[in-house]
């Protein structure tokens, strides 16, 4: 038997999976999106991740605790083989993305020396010490890692007395908004919970309840954030800064540590880590499921070295952004077309295995 996580775990499991690097541009998406004061405009996007969780709790509840994978153990394995091998590659392709991201902005910003191979290197690595584990394992680092990189939510506090409400302005949702395709790039924002459908039979109590509270969690600070930005700069201000959040990290400053975003942006690059491994864990499952025969770890080595050279597919941060808006968009049918899909399929699996079990 697999151990069972607890709804804290699991809770942080979601939170660290959502939280990327977008955070750090968030603030300037969100007023591309909704304009003035649309900061409001994140509880919605809260709201529709949270119907999309519910869908996910459905399939576990209707299927009686049942995983993904058994419930698609209905059909023959060449059918199910490209429907897991199109999900991998996009679960795969987001993580790998994320990281590249992540890595060219660090170097960008602070190394300009470091040669962007070895940070991928150092990446690839921790990943493979994390996967190599079992998902019990990866979520009691989860926890850990949560308490190392929590506190920087109250760097937030050191903006207040610069905080002003009239930056804010009376006005809601005015400006040049795009509400439709800003509203999805700010939804993939909080891309990452989906992977939840994996292993929510593993939750010993309250899965729905854990999933909403990581899902909370992840939105509140993403509020906060933005909030405190739209008081902080004025909206034309937002709307022209690349990295507002990296700016406002540039305000702080403490008598022992000068450059607090150098340290405050490569202790997030955990969280970051913790993402890509969560996605090529989910790509690790889908394809072992497929390959029973095929020793884990040297399934995890061959992920690992395609997603390597994916790495260097992009050549710089543009591209990179182009690559993660489409396939965000995939992951975001994913997220809501796999758990419809799997409560259509759901009552076949149960008949079958009533038959079974009458047998």
């Amino acid at each position: 038997m697999k151990e069972k996580l607890s709804p804290f775990q699991a809770s942080i499991l979601v939170y660290l999976t959502q939280s990327g690097v977008t955070l750090f541009y968030l603030p300037r998406l969100v007023a591309e999106a909704f304009g003035t004061n649309g900061w409001i405009g994140l509880f919605i996007i809260y709201f529709i991740v949270n119907i999309n969780l519910v869908l996910i709790w459905l399939v576990f509840k209707l299927s009686k605790g049942r995983s993904m994978l058994e419930i698609i153990a209905i059909f023959p394995k060449w059918i199910t083989f490209p429907f897991n091998l199109i999900i991998g590659g996009l679960w795969t392709l987001l993580g790998v993305m994320v990281m590249v991201k992540f890595c060219m902005i660090l170097k960008v910003l602070f190394y300009n020396n470091a040669p962007l191979i070895y940070l991928l290197l150092m990446a690839y690595i921790l990943s493979y010490l994390l996967l190599k584990k079992d998902l019990y394992q990866i979520a009691k680092a989860n926890v850990v890692l949560f308490y190392f990189t929590v506190w920087t939510v109250f760097l937030l506090a050191f903006h207040l007395p610069e905080f002003n409400f009239t930056r804010l302005t009376p006005f809601i949702f005015k400006g040049e908004t795009d509400m439709l395709q800003g509203g999805l790039s700010i939804f993939t924002a909080l891309l990452g919970y989906e992977l939840s459908i994996l292993y929510i039979h593993r939750i010993e109590r309250k899965p729905l309840l854990s999933l909403l509270v990581g899902n909370s969690i992840t939105s509140i600070i993403y509020l906060g954030v933005t909030f405190v930005s739209f008081g902080f700069f004025s909206f034309e201000q937002l709307l022209r800064e690349m990295y507002p959040v990296v700016t406002l990290l540039g305000y702080i400053s403490f008598p022992v540590l000068e450059r607090v975003e150098n340290f405050t942006f490569s202790v997030f690059g955990i969280k970051v880590l913790m993402t890509t491994v969560m996605y090529l864990w989910g790509t690790k499952e889908l394809l072992q499921y497929q390959f029973k025969r095929v020793k884990p770890n040297y399934l995890l080595i061959s992920i690992l070295i395609i997603s390597f050279l994916m790495s260097f597919i992009p050549k710089v941060i543009k591209e990179v952004d182009q690559w993660i808006t489409y396939i965000s968009y995939g992951c975001t049918a994913v997220a809501f077309l796999l758990p419809i899909f799997l409560l259509i399929i759901v009552p076949f699996t149960n008949k079958k295995n009533r038959k079974l079990a009458n047998e």
